[in-house]
């Protein structure tokens, strides 16, 4: 095959990737979380319940279902602990695969499509691979199942990709769990500081956010 060749076919490819990616999301939106709930009950009631969870939330992560109902689920049906650890995993696993599923099928048509504007982008990542997806996922600058699959379009190592993962979904995975956790007790101290620390971690995340894409846009 020759290189226009092969150049269209990865165009062809990356395109189908961001296609299928985008209709799940839409489809999942407008679907609406009921059957979604459903799904994570039964999950938690099988033999093997937390290990069936987890697999469901990787299942999820992947086709970009919200992470959100799931770490919730996870909190009221198993506890703090336990709620956590699924939570964790089942979100860094699912992001391990996504990135790797774009990275695979992507990558090469994005740098083929796209050009010197992705170039300026892997040169921004390769500055500071590590530093910079940290601050994505704990910042919410990017919803964080499309950061999974915009990141392997990237040239971010995989190493510091996993790792700047896990260690930025945990502050707000504890903060969203333990609240969820002590949700039957809503007039109860626990309750009450998880809910205000996850309301004031929500507003200054936000605005920190704000902050960072100015500076680097204003830097770019």
């Amino acid at each position: 095959m020759t290189e226009t060749g092969s150049n269209r076919l990865a165009i062809a490819r990356f395109v189908i990737l961001i296609v299928v990616v985008l209709a799940l999301g839409i489809g999942l939106t407008v679907a609406g979380t009921d059957g979604l709930s459903d799904a994570l009950e039964s999950a938690s009631e099988s033999r093997w319940g937390a290990v069936a969870f987890i697999a469901l939330y990787i299942v999820l992560v992947i086709i970009v279902a919200p992470g959100t109902a799931a770490t919730i689920s996870a909190a009221l049906l198993f506890g703090f602990q336990t709620g956590l650890f699924i939570s964790v995993v089942g979100a860094s696993v699912g992001a391990t695969i996504a990135f790797l599923i774009s990275r695979a099928i992507g990558r090469d048509g994005a740098v083929a499509l796209l050009g010197k504007r992705l170039q300026s982008v892997d040169r921004f990542i390769g500055e500071r691979e590590f530093s910079s997806m940290l601050v994505l996922r704990v910042l919410p600058v990017v919803p964080f199942n499309m950061l999974n699959y915009a990141a392997g379009l990237t040239a971010i190592s995989f190493s510091r990709y996993v790792a700047a993962t896990v260690l930025g979904i945990l502050p707000g995975t504890t903060l969203a769990t333990f609240t969820a956790s002590r949700s039957d007790e809503p007039t109860s101290p626990a309750f009450i500081i998880g809910l205000v620390a996850a309301v004031a971690a929500l507003i200054g995340s936000g605005i920190l956010a704000r902050r960072f894409t100015a500076r680097h846009t204003a830097d770019a």
